[in-house]
Formats: structure tokens, C-alpha cells, sequence
């Protein structure tokens, strides 16, 4: 199978752009791939072949950032899970691996699961130069492995046994934590005990684990995060499931607590396995306090490959009204990827001259940073991959009728409003006033030759603080150094 697969793949004439050389590994060599076909993500990191699915185990060693995820490299749908990996400097750029945990080769059903940077030897596995990497899977129990090698090779860690015991009929996802207050490690797997929750267990050396508590929640479900957030000069931890729901709370080194009656949403779309969101994690052992995070976007798909992740975002407590709540914006090392930006600013703008506006840009992948004052405007937003004939293949709508962006509340900040957009062949993110409003999506912009245009449109007035677009390049092949227009401001 394996090897028809290949065959199939290198007979149909895909071309490789820049990658690793084909290693040779127990079970599968990937094939040359082209990451210049029409609706893969140019800087959206997606496998170079088979099925991807669920963030595993992001963690950043000795200036490596390491994404492994749910991964079959037979075929294009969810299959006997392997996990995949790729690795990059920057965040950005990714460099795919050989396969991390393989079965046949790893004991257990391989699935979903975090992982950590073992730095100070509390599991005593150090044998050599490299600190031990650690990570979880395995559904209705938890199973241990570890690398010696910088996350490239994993040992099974007793020859599989398991170090957690199930307590429910189905348990699934461990996600591993350090907690300063006891100074212990945390662990949180998703269970259904009596309902959707999650189990909380504690450890000192993070191979031998004891139960502490149980949070119940019915939205609760699937692949938890529970991670430590400053808020105000102080910290608070924030526990989210698979569809980015989430709750604000306090962890006593046993036990985790909120006064919310429900939860917020991290990513304000349909949030579900297959979608445009799910199943994200945040990295570990990030060497400053920074918080990012990945997700599974399930939703796109090629010739030879399924699925992608979101593009990185910080996040970060920010207190409202109504409370913490948790905002994203795109990593800052998306400036990597720029290679070539244009400004306007200073601009007042009705219905037709912000047609005018953008009349000879033409881009394929890009990012828009915009800041409009709408107090006299209904709603204004891009139409984004036009074409002559007035077509669009997706527009970002803010109404300030009803201050909505896409349909998402987001109230003007003294009256302005800011927009952030992520333009990938295959994938649309949309960030609203500093990352209170964060959307992802599945668009296949795919226009035809001559739909590459971009268009403000305007009901009523606006004035245009700024508006940036910057073309980004392709992550999988070297760009030029970025260059900068700027317009001249307008009355």
C-alpha cells in the first residue's frame, strides 16, 4: 500500500519546493511535494502528504520550536494515527520531519496529547547532552514517551505501560502543565465521568501521576488546555476544550476553580472537528512569558494532503467589562514573511473613493491591518480576491449599526475601529480591535486569472487612519527582502 501510494504520487509528476531530503525511516519515506498547488497554504504549515488533524505536544527546545500532530501518512482521511512533526526557528518557517511515534514501532493508539521540556531531570531519563522531551497520548489511559535527541527519536517509557489509570469509560488527551504555586506538574485529560469534564492529576517527577480532582462541565469536551495567564499584575489560569470554549479560573496545585457560569470563545466561529478551529494547544517551555497557540484546520484540502494549521497567535488576559477574557493576535515573526507592504493614510473616504482606493492592488497572499474611525459610516469592510466583473470570493464586513465584525460583537474603541486579515490560498483569519474578535475559516480562494484584487468598500463615510498590506511570501521557498511604498497622505 505504502508503496503504490508513492508510486502513484511520484508517476502523477508533483514537484518538490525546498524541502528536507527524503529520509528513510521504518515506515514512510514522503513523497517530493508541491506547496505551490492552488489552495495550500502558503504560510499556513500543512504536512507535506496524507491526513493532519489535532496540534500535539507544541513546545519550543534550544531555539527550536517542535510541532508534532495527528497524522496518517496512508491516505487524505482520519486513519491509524501516527504523529507527525516539522520544526522551525521562527514560527513561521517549518521544515517537515520524519514520523515521531509510528505504530508498530510505539505501543498504544498514538493519539492526541502534550508534551514538555524535562530541564531540571526529574524523570532521571538523562543520559546525554540533551534534555529529555517528554509527551503523552493514548486514550482510556495515558502513555509516556521520551527523546534524548532533541524530539527527533522517542524511547516508550516502560515499555508502554500506563501511567495514568482510566477512572471513566472513555478518557482521552492528556495535556501536561507546570504550576508555580505548588511547584509541581499538572495534568488535565479529557473524561466522560458522569458527564464532559476533565481529571486533574499531579506529579513531581512527571512519570508517576495521582489523581487530584475532577472538573465537570457539559461543554467541556475533548483535547483540554489549561494554561497560566498574567492578568493585572498578577496570574490567572485559563482551562479550554477542543472548540476553544473556555473558562477563567484559579488552580490550586490540586484543584481547579471558576465563578463562571459559561463560557467565553477563544476563536468566534463554528468551532468543530473538520472545521476552520479545533483542537488547539499552547506551546511549553517557551523561553519568555509569551503565550501562543496552534489549532487543526480540517477543513481544506489537496490532492495529496488534508487539513493545516492556524497561522500562530499570542494571547493574552486582557480585562473588559465584562470581565478576562482571552485575546489573539498573529505571532510578530509573521513580519518574516513580508515581501513588499503599501500605506495609505490620513484618508476620508465615501462609498466611491474608497472603491478607487485599491484599484491597482493586486495580491495573492497577504495580510490587511486597517484603522477607521466609523462614526459616520453603517459598515464598511474587503472584498477580498476580486474580479473585473465585481466578483469576490470572500468579504470581512464590520457594521457599525450594529458593531458587529462578521457577525461577532466588537464596539468601537473611541469610535475607531481595528481590523486585522490573514489572506492564505486556502485560509482566511480575521482579528478585530487587538484581538478581541478572532476568526478562522476555510475560504478556496481560487478565483479565476485576473481575481487577485483587493476592494474597501464603504456604506456612508469613514476616516481612513491607516490602512497596510503587506504581500506575504511563500514559507516554503526563499523570499526577497521586504520593501516598503508609502503612499502619500491624502485630504
Amino acid at each position: 500500500m505504502i508503496r503504490s501510494l508513492v508510486m502513484a504520487l511520484t508517476l502523477a509528476g508533483v514537484l518538490g519546493v525546498q524541502d528536507t531530503a527524503v529520509v528513510e525511516y521504518p515506515e514512510f519515506p514522503y513523497p517530493v511535494t508541491n506547496y505551490q498547488e492552488d489552495n495550500r497554504g502558503q504560510f499556513h504549515f500543512s504536512s507535506r502528504g496524507g491526513w493532519m488533524n489535532d496540534v500535539n505536544a507544541p513546545l519550543y527546545y534550544r531555539g527550536v520550536y517542535h510541532l508534532y500532530y495527528q497524522h496518517n501518512p496512508h491516505g487524505l482521511v482520519w486513519d491509524t494515527m501516527h504523529w507527525g512533526h516539522a520544526t522551525s526557528t521562527d514560527l513561521v518557517h517549518w521544515q517537515q520531519k520524519p514520523i515521531a511515534l509510528e505504530p508498530g514501532v510505539h505501543p498504544g493508539d498514538l493519539w492526541s496529547g502534550g508534551g514538555v521540556v524535562d530541564t531540571g531531570n526529574v524523570t532521571g531519563l538523562k543520559t546525554g547532552d540533551h534534555d529529555p522531551i517528554v509527551v503523552y497520548s493514548g486514550t482510556n489511559g495515558v502513555t509516556v514517551f521520551y527523546s534524548l535527541d532533541g524530539g527527533n527519536t522517542f524511547i516508550s517509557f516502560a515499555d508502554g505501560k500506563k501511567v495514568v489509570t482510566p477512572r471513566a469509560k472513555t478518557s482521552r488527551d492528556p495535556k501536561v502543565f507546570w504550576d508555580p504555586g505548588s511547584k509541581r506538574w499538572g495534568m488535565v485529560v479529557w473524561s466522560d465521568q458522569g458527564g464532559n469534564g476533565v481529571d486533574f492529576y499531579t506529579s513531581s517527577n512527571l512519570l508517576d501521576w495521582s489523581f487530584a480532582s475532577r472538573y465537570q462541565a457539559d461543554w467541556l469536551f475533548e483535547c483540554p488546555d489549561m494554561v497560566r495567564m498574567p492578568l493585572d499584575g498578577g496570574h490567572q489560569w485559563v482551562l479550554s476544550d477542543a472548540g476553544g470554549k473556555y473558562v477563567v479560573g484559579d488552580f490550586d496545585g490540586t484543584a481547579f476553580t471558576s465563578s463562571w457560569t459559561g463560557p467565553q470563545k477563544i476563536n468566534q466561529t463554528e468551532t468543530r472537528a473538520g472545521g476552520s478551529y479545533y483542537a488547539a494547544l499552547t506551546f511549553t517551555n517557551l523561553p519568555t512569558d509569551r503565550i501562543v497557540s496552534m489549532a487543526w484546520q480540517g477543513g481544506n484540502e489537496g490532492t495529496i494532503w488534508t487539513g493545516n494549521a492556524t497561522f500562530p497567535v499570542e494571547q493574552r488576559l486582557k480585562n473588559t467589562p465584562a470581565g478576562p477574557r482571552v485575546v489573539s493576535t498573529p505571532i510578530p515573526e509573521i513580519a518574516t514573511a513580508r515581501v513588499s507592504t503599501q500605506i495609505w493614510e490620513n484618508r476620508t473616504l465615501d462609498s466611491r473613493s474608497a472603491r478607487q482606493l485599491l484599484a491597482g492592488v493586486r495580491a495573492d497572499t497577504y495580510e490587511i491591518e486597517a484603522t477607521v474611525d466609523v462614526r459616520e459610516a453603517t459598515r464598511f469592510g474587503f472584498r477580498l480576491h476580486t474580479s473585473p466583473d465585481g466578483w469576490s470570493d470572500r468579504d470581512v464586513v464590520y457594521d457599525a449599526a450594529s458593531a458587529t465584525l462578521d457577525g461577532t460583537a466588537l464596539n468601537p474603541d473611541r469610535g475607531k475601529v481595528k481590523l486585522r486579515i490573514l489572506v492564505d490560498r486556502g485560509q482566511l483569519e480575521v482579528f478585530g480591535n487587538d484581538g478581541e474578535v478572532y476568526q478562522s475559516h476555510n475560504v478556496n480562494f481560487d478565483s479565476l486569472p485576473g481575481g487577485d484584487g483587493v476592494e474597501l468598500f464603504v456604506d456612508g463615510k469613514i476616516r481612513l487612519e491607516s490602512l497596510t498590506i503587506h504581500e506575504l511570501g511563500s514559507i516554503w521557498k526563499a523570499a526577497g527582502p521586504p520593501t516598503l511604498i508609502t503612499n502619500i497622505p491624502g485630504p
